[in-house]
């Protein structure tokens, strides 16, 4: 992805279970490999095709927050907006993005374990949320929703650009991977 400045003070924000699950199925794909070595064509063809559908499923999804824009990385498409064009920024389920008619959801922002950090009563006209207010209400407001708010009302004003949807490398990733498990089954 190309920029005209570089980017400064990036959080990138990610599910740990995600990446607990990737780490743990290539270690069983590296196990089961080493355990039937030497490997045959269809061993070693459904490891690959595992690995990229961890890695794209499990591995990177992210949501990356800079000083130019917000970007959320989803398996399927990866979608940044600038922060002068985030008309919303909400939780329900997931982290929630809206920017004109473009709606997204980061897979990696999860909603927490507590229902009632779902719901952000307590939010300033800005849209930031009143750390106070949750906490003496015992509410856990998102971490990813927090961040995304907190940089959005601090760079809003100035010019960051529109929404950009890039052709995603993962896409490839993906259809690869779904290739050789499909060979993997046929050779099977």
């Amino acid at each position: 992805m190309c920029q005209d400045r570089p980017v400064t003070n990036a959080v990138v924000l990610r599910h740990s279970l995600g990446r607990a699950v990737a780490v743990a199925g290539w270690l069983a794909a590296l196990g089961w490999l080493v355990a039937s070595w030497p490997p045959d064509g269809r061993g070693l063809l459904f490891a690959a095709a595992a690995s990229g559908l961890l890695w794209v499923v499990c591995w990177r999804p992210a949501v990356v927050i800079d000083d130019a824009a917000v970007t959320v990385r989803n398996p399927l498409r990866d979608v940044r907006i600038g922060w002068s064009a985030l008309d919303e920024a909400g939780f329900g389920w997931s982290l929630q993005l809206r920017a004109g008619e473009l709606s997204c959801r980061a897979v990696a922002a999860p909603g927490p374990a507590s229902m009632s950090a779902l719901y952000d009563r307590h939010v300033t006209p800005g849209g930031v949320l009143e750390r106070d207010a949750v906490m003496r209400a015992g509410q856990r407001p998102a971490p990813a929703l927090l961040a995304v708010r907190q940089r959005w009302e601090a760079r809003r004003s100035q010019p960051s650009g529109g929404v950009v949807v890039p052709a995603v490398a993962n896409m490839a990733v993906l259809a690869a991977s779904l290739v050789l498990l499909v060979t993997a089954a046929v050779l099977a």
